[in-house]
């Protein structure tokens, strides 16, 4: 890997980075529209995408956060096991799309309630990664919490490994894009499992193609707090050191956020659009996997709940032994760049001139 280049202000063209999930995010919508690209064009900024690299090491740094100038906003795993790790990270921002978390089974399943998970099969996936195992984290839990919901003992099931290999994230399109449910779906259509996690679009995608059926909803229960995961909260980030040498480059990164969220309230079918490219998937999944109103709830806040979910997903994550230690999640935020781009919202209403 080339060694990359931190931003110099001084340059004719100096460049930033950033990631996302393939999920819904402000950070999505706003870089398939080019937002964000023309705003950070008006200050002689070149954004680049990280997923889009030929080099495998620079896409790694969406998993590990070791690339220099790079902003991301996606699932909580990789961001908060970077900073147990020792990446010099700050939280800017957080965002809680709900998504659809369900718990499925095939269609022929003799397990009818959640209850009936007593003495069965689970399937858990395991990754061989140089990072942590978001997969392992996001299934372990929302397994584990369907079992506390139906009452039954964690000790009453039993863990079954699906065995998967290194990740790699894409951009929408490329070969390689996205992750591979394959292994875990085949354990439970060829009944080595009796039931298996899924959540978001895809979850929806499964159930159909495969003619599955949700033995249990975690979504539809109406405390957020339970309702955490390895997609809710979903964190921005960014290097400290960003934020210390160019702050108003980082308060122009979530001014952009805080439009494209406010303009996504009053255009749901474009956003939609969007993310339905960013996902892979179709505008039905979109709004099956993540609900009706999901636009409603894309804008950055650093409210006490969002807070609060990503210091219990720390919590959860240390317990079960996938980070390397721990650390202070309220020392971790930085309210500063998030106030400063709400005074620099009102003046981006230039980007969404050509927005349909």
């Amino acid at each position: 890997m080339s060694t990359p280049t931190v931003l110099n202000l001084d340059s004719g063209c100096p460049a930033l980075w950033y990631s996302r999930c393939p999920v819904p995010t402000t950070s999505g919508i706003a870089q398939h529209y080019r937002w964000l690209h023309r705003a950070f064009a008006e200050r002689g900024v070149e954004l680049q995408s990280l997923r889009a690299s030929a080099d495998a090491r620079v896409r790694e740094a969406h998993y590990n956060h070791a690339h220099p100038d790079m902003f991301r906003e996606g699932g909580n795993v990789p961001p908060i096991w970077a900073r147990s790790s020792g990446q010099d990270t700050l939280v800017v921002g957080i965002t809680w799309v709900d998504e659809r978390q369900v718990l499925l089974v095939r269609d022929d399943s003799p397990l009818r309630e959640p209850s009936d998970l007593q003495g069965r099969r689970l399937g858990l996936p395991k990754h061989h990664t140089r990072n942590v195992d978001i997969a392992r984290t996001a299934h372990l839990r929302g397994l584990l919490t369907a079992l506390e919901l139906a009452e039954v003992p964690r000790e009453a099931v039993a863990f079954v490994d699906i065995e998967g290999g290194e990740f790699d994230l894409r951009e929408t399109g490329q070969a390689g894009a996205g992750g591979d449910r394959a292994d875990l779906l085949a354990a439970l259509l060829e009944g080595r499992v009796d039931a298996i996690y899924a959540k978001g679009a895809s979850s929806v995608a499964l159930q159909a193609k495969h003619g599955l059926r949700a033995l249990l909803d975690i979504n539809a229960h109406p405390d957020p707090l339970v309702r955490v995961n390895a997609g809710t909260p979903r964190p921005i980030t960014v290097n400290r050191d960003l934020v210390q040498r160019a702050p108003e480059l980082v308060s122009q990164y979530l001014a952009v956020l805080l439009t494209t969220a406010d303009w996504a309230r009053e255009h749901r079918d474009a956003a939609v659009l969007a993310l339905a490219e960013e996902t892979a998937s179709s505008p039905e999944s979109i709004l099956q996997g993540y609900g009706e109103s999901f636009h409603l709830h894309l804008r950055p806040a650093l409210s006490d709940t969002y807070r609060q979910g990503l210091a219990l997903q720390k919590d959860f994550l240390l317990r079960e032994g996938f980070l390397p230690g721990d650390f202070d999640v309220a020392s971790w935020i930085d309210p500063a760049p998030l106030a400063a781009a709400e005074a620099l919202a009102g003046e981006l209403g230039w980007l969404f001139r050509d927005a349909r």
